[in-house]
């Protein structure tokens, strides 16, 4: 599987999970990029999905200046945040770039009010950001927050099971993308290609927890044009970044 193209990983986390006994330090992820040569990760703590985003932040924003090839990204629960949109500019101010939800994992719905309070912040900011929609309805509802969101908003965590359904928003909003860690499927990834674009997809692996090879290898043994795998693999993600 050679690949001689810049590959950017935008879905990693690092540290200790609770349900599951990996090693996810971030050691592993590193060395994980050395053996499958990708350049940059976006990542994040474990302890701010599932315990406390304040900390998390601050632990993911330590690794990220520690290893230069980890790009930091910013969790926030709305259940508990009372911040501010001040407050949202000091996490920008600090080096994150991009902000991710975690609905399922947290327990809120985004429904809720208060994570309608953090987009309304985040706009403000236009920062990008990536939502986790595992299950059915909540593409449908992240492709309603993104009809006024003057950003990206990458849907995260589509399976098989969800990907008629985020299919449907990606075609009614432009500026919605997808991450591949859950489509491994054979052929969808082409079929997304034909119906919205190799530039609305991103590469993402579940790394450390996850296998990057076989994530990898699903777009690298896609029928993709070469320059679509370079989209894919690195190209959208780093316009999405370069535009904040």
């Amino acid at each position: 599987m050679a690949l001689n193209m810049q590959i950017i990983d935008s879905n990693t986390m690092f540290g200790i999970h609770p349900t599951h006994r990996l090693d996810m330090s971030v050691e592993r992820l590193l060395r994980e990029m050395d053996k499958y040569r990708i350049s940059a990760s976006l990542t994040l703590c474990t302890v701010g999905v599932f315990h406390d985003h304040n900390r998390g932040n601050a632990i993911t924003l330590e690794a990220a200046k520690a290893h230069n090839r980890l790009i930091p990204v910013a969790t926030i629960n709305p259940a508990m945040w009372y911040g501010s949109t001040a407050d949202l500019q000091a996490i920008r101010g600090q080096g994150f770039r991009i902000l991710k939800f975690f609905p399922e994992e947290q327990g809120w719905s985004l429904t809720s009010a208060a994570f309608e309070k953090v987009l309304e912040q985040s706009a403000s900011l236009k920062m990008p950001v990536i939502v986790s929609v595992s299950t059915s309805g909540e593409s449908t509802r992240v492709g309603e927050v993104a009809r006024s969101y003057p950003a990206p908003v990458i849907l995260g965590s589509v399976s098989l099971d969800t990907l008629s359904e985020a299919l449907a928003v990606l075609e009614k909003q432009p500026t919605c993308l997808i991450g591949t860690h859950e489509l491994h499927a054979p052929g969808a990834l082409e079929m997304l290609v034909n119906r919205v674009g190799a530039e609305r997809i991103i590469f993402g692996s579940g790394a450390p927890r996850r296998a990057i090879a076989s994530s990898l290898a699903y777009v690298a043994n896609s029928e993709l044009s070469d320059d679509q795998k370079s989209l894919v693999l690195g190209g959208n993600i780093r316009r999405v970044l370069e535009a904040t």
